[in-house]
């Protein structure tokens, strides 16, 4: 009987962490200077656990394509039915 009990909370700790750690979907709007040195509109669908992992992903992605001086304006979580 107890350990069924002690079972169940480990296994309601782990349902509690996996509902934590869930990947969402963020859209990040904001702008970015180009190569030509042109400030460009940059929108982003990426998945992520937190609104600011998602930002670091985008500044990340933004970077290796060759632009500079990122700003994030907006970042917002989305619901695909």
């Amino acid at each position: 009987m107890l350990n069924q009990i002690n079972e169940r909370n480990k296994l309601n700790k782990l349902n509690k962490l996996n509902k934590l750690n869930k990947l969402k979907m963020f859209r990040v709007n904001g702008r970015a200077v180009n190569k030509r040195g042109l400030t460009v509109g940059i929108t982003q669908d990426v998945r992520a656990t937190s609104d600011k992992e998602a930002v670091a992903e985008v500044i990340r992605l933004t970077t290796v394509k060759g632009f500079s001086h990122i700003r994030i304006v907006l970042v917002r979580e989305v619901i695909y039915a």
